[in-house]
Formats: structure tokens, sequence, C-alpha cells
């Protein structure tokens, strides 16, 4: 069972994504992290058949396969963003 749960949301800033950062303490003493960019945006064409195999291909032969990611623009929300993953960190 889940004793606490604490999450960091940045959401990107075209509002096409966000970067969430979860942390789970456990009954047990256990501690965990769950890092996920999470997309709302569809139109990539990237669950067609075409697009897994591209993808596919792309990893089999060691390239990058890229689903999504995070743009930020300058330094406040990174800096931010560092604070908040050493405030994650420190709670209990």
């Amino acid at each position: 069972m889940v004793k606490k749960e604490k999450m960091i949301v940045l959401p990107c800033d075209c509002k096409c994504c966000m970067f969430v950062i979860e942390k789970t303490i456990w009954e047990d003493g256990d501690i965990s992290y769950n890092i996920t960019v999470q997309d709302s945006r569809y139109e990539h064409n990237y669950n067609t058949f075409w697009g897994r195999v591209k993808r596919a291909v792309k990893a089999l032969f060691g390239k990058p396969v890229y689903f999504n990611d995070v743009h930020l623009e300058g330094e406040e929300q990174f800096i931010k963003l560092v604070s908040d993953m050493t405030e994650l960190t420190n709670y209990n």
C-alpha cells in the first residue's frame, strides 16, 4: 500500500506535453520515482503501421527513437525544476 505520494508537473511551453516526476513512499519504507513525458498531441502519426515500422528499424540499427520531449524557453523554468526536484528528494 502507498503511504505518501508527491509529484512535480512541468508543462511544455507550447502546452503539447508535460514532464512529470512522481515520488511514492510505500508502507514498508521503499521509495520509488516515476519519470514520464506525457504527450497530448496526436497529429504526429506515430501510431500508424509505417510509423511503428520506422521506429522499429531505427531501434534495430541503434538510432535514437524520439517519442516526445519537453521544450523549455530560458533558464527560469529549469532552475525551478531542479529546485522542485531537490525538494521532492527531501520529502518524507
